[in-house]
């Protein structure tokens, strides 16, 4: 791409993958939403200071895609209120479910493949926290080709990389 430090975003991502893998489900559901809401912030548009709602929609809507063997698809509009129940109490319910009965609700398990209960609750969705992952993952992936193919984006993106955490050793932090 160029000179700027990408590397804050494949950080995210091994970690990511490897809470996954050591079975800290939790962590990485928490790490993937976090993820979403950092690659939303830096693909919102140029004059905009901060990451809404909506510019999170927007990048679940153009990124985030479930295999075509899934039961459910992503939208924007249930990833955002997931994302919200998930991080602000840890459970399926937010407001915007409560304002809107549109929004699917989403609950978790470790298994492969989501599911659709309608049985039990027609508004929630069984999420497998592995298939998410491997999801984020790819939809990374997709985003950052889109960053290589797209000048005015990457130009977006790497004014912000600056503004992304990123761990340094402390061998080589003076103190």
């Amino acid at each position: 791409m160029s000179n700027i430090d990408w590397s804050a975003l494949t950080k995210i991502i091994e970690e990511i993958k490897s809470c996954e893998k050591h079975g800290l489900h939790s962590a990485a559901m928490t790490m993937s939403f976090v993820c979403i809401d950092l690659l939303s912030s830096l693909n919102r548009p140029i004059d905009k200071d901060g990451v809404t709602r909506a510019d999170y929609e927007k990048w679940v809507d153009t990124y985030l895609k479930a295999h075509k063997n899934q039961s459910y698809k992503y939208r924007g509009k249930d990833v955002y209120a997931a994302c919200c129940a998930y991080l602000h109490t840890y459970g399926s319910e937010a407001n915007r479910h409560k304002k809107d009965q549109d929004t699917l609700m989403f609950g978790y398990h470790d298994g492969g493949k989501h599911m659709i209960d309608s049985t039990n609750e027609e508004r929630l969705v069984l999420i497998s926290m592995s298939s998410f992952v491997n999801d984020l993952v790819c939809a990374v992936a997709a985003f950052l080709e889109t960053c290589q193919a797209d000048r005015a984006l990457r130009a977006r993106v790497e004014s912000r990389l600056s503004k992304v955490l990123s761990k340094v050793p402390v061998s080589q932090n003076k103190m």
